[in-house]
């Protein structure tokens, strides 16, 4: 790097002469061939000078410990699914550049179009979900090194966004049918997303306390009372009460349950493959039906602000 430097900078006090001299030149329409010359070969230096200059910041950074501390705080929440997904994302954009021999730092907007057309035949929302972790990280470290642009930025490669799959909320005799059938261990995560309205991704960290739960969700520590029945659920399972879900990462624990969901959809014995949000959703419409609280569901939900709320119930059809 300092080999870099130094180079550079005696790069950039021949501009200084050159540019100096340049100064006194008349307009270009009005330069001899001998004038015409020394102008491409300063442009040619400057451009030189330039690309050393951009080598010498990119030698610089550590672009592995970059990565790491990007991923150790993932997102705005800093979510284990957030950390997941943009982990995958990177991986998969460090693979194609290994196989192009480019230095990922060195990426041009070409270079990243070409790295999201590699992605064809992945499902849109994958593609997007790896597009958006490359972006996300790029926009990070321009933060920190300058030198770094983002080279995602205003893609045009990127799929459009589908339609969001329409709500389907289960019915309350489609939620006993899943506790009642499911496998023990599907059948307890099952009650907690659809009678305590907790997400998929505190699952791994629940612990259960006397008759509250305590975990950590959407980048914050989150606790309360956990339903009787919920709780007759988790012990029918045999599964310990400290940590009844553990050891599982949070996609694979999500797609477990949908899975599980899917063969009974199959069986005809419910509805649709209902996904755990859906169990979620089960459970707010459940509540705010009850007295039309929506203070109380807001604080049951986790929600930031009763606004978040709001526009949550509005999109399930529960308020205008």
């Amino acid at each position: 790097m300092n080999a870099l430097a130094t180079r550079a900078g005696k790069d950039i006090k021949n501009i200084k002469e050159m540019a100096a001299i340049l100064a006194t030149y008349p307009a270009p329409d009005e330069w001899t061939l001998g004038q015409k010359k020394q102008a491409i070969q300063f442009a040619a230096l400057l451009d030189a000078a330039q690309k050393m200059i951009a080598a010498a910041n990119l030698a610089g950074i550590d672009y592995q410990a970059e990565k790491q501390k990007f991923l150790e705080n993932a997102g705005r929440t800093q979510s284990v699914h957030t950390r997941i997904a943009y982990k995958a994302g990177l991986d998969r954009l460090d693979t194609w550049a290994a196989t192009k021999k480019i230095n990922v730092l060195e990426l041009t907007p070409a270079q990243a179009d070409d790295f999201i057309y590699s992605l064809k035949g992945s499902a849109s929302a994958s593609v997007r979900l790896n597009v958006a972790a490359a972006s996300s990280f790029f926009t990070w470290v321009h933060r920190r090194h300058t030198a770094i642009d983002n080279p995602f930025r205003g893609t045009k490669a990127r799929p459009a966004k589908k339609a969001e799959r329409e709500t389907v909320i289960p019915s309350a005799s489609e939620v006993e049918i899943m506790i009642r059938e499911l496998p023990a261990y599907e059948a307890a995560a099952v009650a907690v997303m659809a009678y305590r309205g907790l997400r998929a991704g505190i699952l791994p960290t629940l612990s259960i306390i006397g008759d509250r739960f305590f975990g950590h969700s959407k980048g914050k520590d989150v606790s309360g009372a956990i339903p009787p029945m919920v709780l007759d659920t988790i012990k029918a399972a045999k599964l310990p009460l400290r940590k009844p879900f553990g050891e599982v990462l949070p996609n694979t624990l999500e797609k477990r349950i949908v899975r599980a969901i899917a063969k009974l959809h199959k069986s005809g014995k419910i509805q649709a493959v209902y996904s755990c949000h859906d169990l979620r959703h089960f459970f707010a419409v459940t509540e705010y039906q009850k007295d039309k609280d929506i203070h109380l569901v807001s604080k049951l939900l986790g929600h930031a602000s009763i606004l978040v709320t709001e526009n949550y119930l509005r999109g399930l059809g529960e308020v205008e």
